[in-house]
């Protein structure tokens, strides 16, 4: 309990060079790195708060580019925010960060106040900038609001997980920890939409290995054999890389930053960059939760304490007295009770326990070595080059609560041997296995690859997001056409797609060449009115964007009222996420004239919802038995 305090309470002291930060992205994340501790600490949630951060700097930043388009607004927000100078740029970036951070960190609002007065902006300024910014972070949080993550729910479990029970010991098992078993954290989190993945388990790895084979044997011998020699420069390796309560992104992220300064990068280059390694953590993040729930991974504690008695030597943590796990009074006694260092000792299998806490999930694959893969690789194709050249010195051991009587040198030159050690130093913790962290090193790699193709899309303008469509309902995103010659249909885009149709015509607003969405059903939602003397007859279809001559995957039909009442157009259909796609609204009446309008659009990614775990335990409740 006490070893779980400590580390999650504690950041690690170490000495690096850092050099100073070159542009406003990086002077945000003296704000932004604190709200994740606060309020993001699993690392699914983590990953995702900084995807949200950093993704709406980069929505703001791409008014002022030529070539690069948004996540949400493609190129609808172009001009949009005053001339591309520096000046712009760092205001309507500072006021999109400070729009997040005020969403998803309310409490901190004094401390993002008085940031924005030290960058000399007032938070309700009406400048280009300010609004340019303002007006990608909502666009960017609203997008996020539905992705399946249940934040309104406190990313409670949406799925109705529930640990599994065996007798093959192969399921993962909540421990005890703080007098309360271990809630599940996010099961749902493959059902989140992701950033360049096609589908969660697109990546999924092989089964992990079984009860009784010779692999399973041989893991747990690697993991009793590294409990024993563990040394002092391997523990502060593992505590290094357990930074933040063991939660990788905001740790990558302080890397991340750390490169930037290092390669002098300037803002544009610190908007781009940020913006793909965030990206690469949050698909990371769902790569491998889709391993960890698929495979239901038991947890290394839990299969070598299943061999009970057996006789093991392991290192043992640093024992305090009793009276010092309970009430004040007994601290009197604590005095007579010696503390035990901890130490390599002979000790019943039954009662061992790895260098750090385990943590509240399945163990196949290791998340910090998919994380550290991902970033490692991305970090190379955005760098260019391989070099991280990362050294600091660890004086002290927090576990052990000792210090080092010589300091130890850790010495990363490359991003490839951080992430080698990232992952190593999970099975050095005790808290995976050999392959947890051999297979989630691949899944990162190849997580990391396909995030660098699909952010290249944006950055080179040769992506067409959906939600753009969407949003903007104008050209270029949408074209019109009259689908019966010798009538001709007029048309609008002032107020949304608007047909006006007489007898005999029809026309149609046709979208662009949409990117596929996530392989997963959705509903596309349009609201629709109708003026004139007749209703109108419209029709929503969607169909492949490579053929549009073939029948639709899905359409719909509907009589809108010519009374000018609000309809709620509902199109059902389900993506593979491999298939660009192409919406059509086309409109004719029966009658002589009308003027059809849809005014908005949207789309939802729907699952089914049953309860689960929640996100934590009331706190008035730990120490106490479940009800």
């Amino acid at each position: 309990m006490i070893k779980a305090l400590l580390l999650a309470a504690v950041i690690l002291s170490a000495s690096a060079t850092v050099a100073r930060p070159a542009s406003i992205v990086t002077d945000w994340l003296d704000e932004i790195l604190p709200a994740a501790k606060e309020v993001a600490w699993e690392p699914t949630v983590g990953a995702r708060f900084f995807a949200i951060v950093e993704t709406a700097t980069y929505e703001a930043w791409t008014a002022y580019d030529p070539m690069a388009l948004g996540v949400v607004y493609g190129a609808a927000l172009k001009s949009e925010g005053g001339a591309a100078n520096e000046a712009n740029k760092r205001e309507a970036i500072s006021y999109a960060t400070y729009t997040v951070l005020s969403s998803l960190a309310p409490q901190r609002r004094r401390t993002l106040n008085e940031r924005m007065a030290a960058l000399g902006y007032d938070p309700l300024a009406r400048t280009k900038p300010a609004e340019l910014g303002r007006r990608a972070a909502y666009a960017v949080l609203a997008k996020f609001n539905n992705d399946g993550a249940n934040e309104a729910g406190e990313f409670a479990d949406t799925t109705g997980y529930a640990p599994r029970t065996s007798e093959i010991p192969d399921a993962w098992q909540p421990i005890e920890l703080l007098g309360k078993r271990q809630l599940p954290v996010t099961p749902q989190w493959p059902r989140v939409e992701p950033f360049a993945l096609t589908r969660a388990d697109e990546f999924r790895p092989g089964p992990p290995p079984s009860p009784g084979s010779p692999e399973w044997s041989r893991q747990i011998d690697v993991l009793i054999k590294a409990s024993t020699l563990l040394t002092d420069a391997q523990k502060a390796a593992i505590e290094f890389w357990a930074e933040w309560g063991s939660s990788p992104a905001p740790h990558l992220i302080e890397l991340t930053k750390y490169a930037s300064n290092m390669n002098d990068l300037r803002l544009d280059q610190d908007v781009k960059l940020f913006f793909l390694v965030s990206n690469a953590l949050f698909d990371a993040s769902i790569a491998t939760w889709d391993a960890k729930y698929a495979y239901d991974y038991i947890r290394p504690i839990t299969a070598i304490q299943r061999l009970g008695l057996t006789l093991i030597s392991a290192w043992k943590p640093r024992v305090f007295p009793n009276a010092l796990a309970y009430s004040a009074p007994s601290l009197a006694n604590a005095a007579n009770e010696p503390i035990i260092p901890a130490g390599v000792g002979e000790e019943f299998a039954a009662d061992w326990e790895p260098y750090l806490p385990t943590p509240a999930f399945p163990s196949y694959v290791s998340g910090h070595s998919t994380f550290c893969a991902a970033w490692a690789r991305v970090m190379e194709l955005a760098i260019g080059r391989s070099d991280l050249n990362y050294r600091m010195s660890v004086h002290h051991l927090y576990v052990e609560l000792r210090e080092l009587a010589h300091p130890v040198t850790l010495d990363y030159p490359t991003f490839e041997s951080a992430a080698l050690e990232c992952g190593a130093s999970r099975i050095l913790a005790g808290v995976h296995w050999p392959a947890d962290n051999e297979e989630g090193h691949e899944l990162g790699l190849k997580v990391g690859e396909n995030t660098w193709q699909r952010y290249q899309q944006f950055v080179l303008g040769f992506a067409s997001p959906p939600t753009a469509a969407l949003i903007t309902l104008r050209p270029p995103y949408w074209f019109h056409q009259n689908e019966a010659a010798n009538y001709p249909a007029r048309f609008d885009a002032g107020l949304g797609l608007t047909i006006e149709v007489g007898t005999g015509a029809s026309g149609a607003w046709r979208s662009a060449m949409l990117d596929p969405l996530p392989a997963g059903d959705y509903e596309l939602k349009l609201k629709a009115t109708a003026s004139g003397d007749s209703p109108a007859r419209m029709e929503v279809a969607i169909r492949p964007a490579r053929d549009p001559q073939t029948a639709p995957t899905v359409a719909i039909t509907a009589i809108v009222p010519a009374n000018g009442s609000q309809h709620i157009l509902t199109v059902p259909w389900t993506s593979d996420g491999t298939q660009p796609f192409r919406i059509t609204i086309s409109a004719r009446t029966d009658g002589k004239n009308v003027h059809a309008t849809v005014s908005a659009m949207s789309e939802t990614r729907v699952w089914p919802v049953r309860g689960g775990a929640k996100r934590y335990y009331d706190p008035s409740l730990v120490g106490h038995d479940d009800q």
